[in-house]
């Protein structure tokens, strides 16, 4: 009967201490950089889309579309959430707060991304998120549903550290003919 208290009491031991190294093996859990405010991936409000047979089922393999069109889609901030601004050259909204964001839209594909906030280059670290866009209903919407054809990205900035000044995009397309787009918007 000793032996048998003895074996229990030893089992419950080791079950304890395994538990216990277990939970200590967790990875740590961590807080998402945008906690405090969505991405526009998630508010999308769609841009008209030129006549394309993009929405078309076709071949799957077929050269990737070189870049032909670019907007700062919207400016986001601490102070003023989101606003859209495709097509503007300067923000409506007084733009500053902890956080600092940019969303540039580009059609086609692109190697060569550059970004810049007040003429200085941004790291490739700056970019958190990129979403495929695709074309729907004759607009370009994201994200993209299984089946579709991705027609350009949402690439989201990250310029926290700033409060306003001058955000500009360039990439350079993928295949022929090699163009390089860019756009610019004065963040007030």
């Amino acid at each position: 009967m000793k032996t048998t208290i003895y074996l229990a009491v030893l089992s419950a031991a080791i079950l304890v201490a395994l538990g216990a190294d277990a939970q200590a093996q967790e990875p740590p859990r961590t807080e998402p950089a945008m906690s405090a405010m969505p991405s526009p991936s998630s508010l999308s409000q769609p841009l008209p889309a030129p006549p394309t047979a993009a929405e078309a089922p076709g071949s799957l393999r077929a050269p990737a579309p070189p870049l032909t069109q670019m907007w700062v889609y919207a400016v986001g901030s601490s102070n003023c959430n989101w606003e859209y601004t495709a097509g503007r050259s300067v923000t409506s909204c007084n733009h500053g707060g902890a956080q600092l964001r940019a969303a540039v839209l580009e059609i086609g594909y692109g190697s060569a991304r550059v970004a810049w906030m007040n003429g200085g280059v941004l790291p490739a670290s700056a970019r958190y998120a990129s979403t495929p866009v695709c074309v729907t209903g004759g607009s370009y919407t994201w994200p993209c549903t299984p089946g579709q054809t991705v027609v350009g990205f949402l690439n989201e900035y990250n310029l926290d550290g700033h409060q306003s000044g001058l955000f500009r995009y360039q990439n350079t397309s993928t295949n022929s003919p090699w163009n390089t787009l860019a756009v610019q918007i004065s963040i007030l």
